[in-house]
């Protein structure tokens, strides 16, 4: 059992989007050398702890973390200049699909457009959106270099 699971505040929190079909499809899709939805509650959860920890709103954070990267495209599959330009876009798809599905607050809406900072060009306006912006990234990090180092010692 995850660390995540264990916690039945964040479990509460969260709940309505993981029960939801369209937002657990992300769970096929390979991101970071991962499974999109692995990467997601990693972010979800680390974010949802820190700003906890700061007294900060932790709800929006959880619920936003996990909605960030909610797009169906395989950056796998994609030529290069699409997943070029998916960095830039896929904020606003990740918005649009969770509004569809969810209530969004103004928090969850700015975490979730701003969550690409510097290479996206939308400022977060807030603490928590600069938690989730800085936890994706360093995730993001740590997913590709573990994906290398599984790649090199694999092949051999």
């Amino acid at each position: 059992m995850e660390k995540y699971e264990k916690d039945l505040e964040y479990m509460d929190i969260v709940k309505d989007i993981l029960s939801n079909e369209d937002f657990m499809n992300v769970g096929k899709i390979t991101h970071h050398k991962i499974k999109r939805l692995d990467h997601l509650l990693r972010v979800s959860y680390k974010s949802y702890r820190i700003t906890k920890f700061l007294h900060l709103d932790y709800k929006s954070t959880a619920r936003a973390g996990l909605l960030h990267d909610f797009f169906y495209e395989d950056t796998n599959v994609m030529k290069f200049w699409s997943r070029v330009k998916l960095l830039f876009t896929h904020p606003r798809q990740a918005y649009e699909n969770s509004k569809k599905y969810f209530e969004i607050n103004r928090l969850e809406r700015d975490i979730i457009l701003s969550h690409m900072f510097p290479v996206g060009i939308r400022i977060p306006l807030r603490f928590e959106s600069w938690i989730v912006d800085i936890v994706d990234d360093t995730s993001s990090i740590s997913e590709r270099i573990k994906g290398v180092y599984r790649r090199i010692f694999k092949s051999k």
